[in-house]
């Protein structure tokens, strides 16, 4: 353990207004997870933009496999909807290159595994969503590892 490594956890929600007052303090590595399309988007592009070290954590949800976690540039993430959702935000909102191609170089932890939805049964009438209320949330095997991937490669 680096005694010099010094981790600011930041206890409220960030956002597009506030999110300067935060970064602005010399840090060496963000890690971002939050869920919020929009705040993240605008987070990642605030911390490119200002040449701020980021790392972004994909959608946990419907995952179950944690050896299928992987670390890639954000351009070339597959099976995540919300990163899919993000990268749009990003070109459409942030300027980033629509060339599918060209990379963001902004690291991503995401999984390469399918989706799991929850079975539906004759007995329930809720639909099958991937939300903690009434379907498959996020397992705690995965959003660990996700963690952990993301320290391991802020730590490199």
């Amino acid at each position: 353990i680096n005694s010099e490594c010094t981790v600011n956890i930041i206890d409220d929600f960030i956002s597009p207004e506030n999110q300067s007052d935060y970064l602005n303090r010399g840090y060496d590595y963000v890690i971002d997870a939050i869920d919020n399309v929009k705040t993240k988007a605008s987070l990642i592009a605030y911390c490119k933009r200002n040449k701020i070290n980021v790392i972004t954590i994909g959608g946990a949800g419907g995952q179950t496999d944690p050896t299928q976690i992987q670390i890639a540039d954000l351009s070339k993430t597959i099976q995540d909807p919300l990163l899919a959702k993000v990268r749009s935000v990003l070109r459409k909102d942030y300027n980033f290159s629509q060339n599918p191609k060209r990379k963001f170089s902004i690291d991503a932890v995401f999984s390469t595994q399918p989706l799991i939805f929850p079975q539906m049964t004759e007995d329930c009438s809720i639909s099958a969503t991937m939300n903690c209320a009434n379907g498959f949330g996020a397992a705690t095997m995965i959003t660990a590892t996700f963690g952990f991937f993301a320290v391991s490669r802020v730590i490199d």
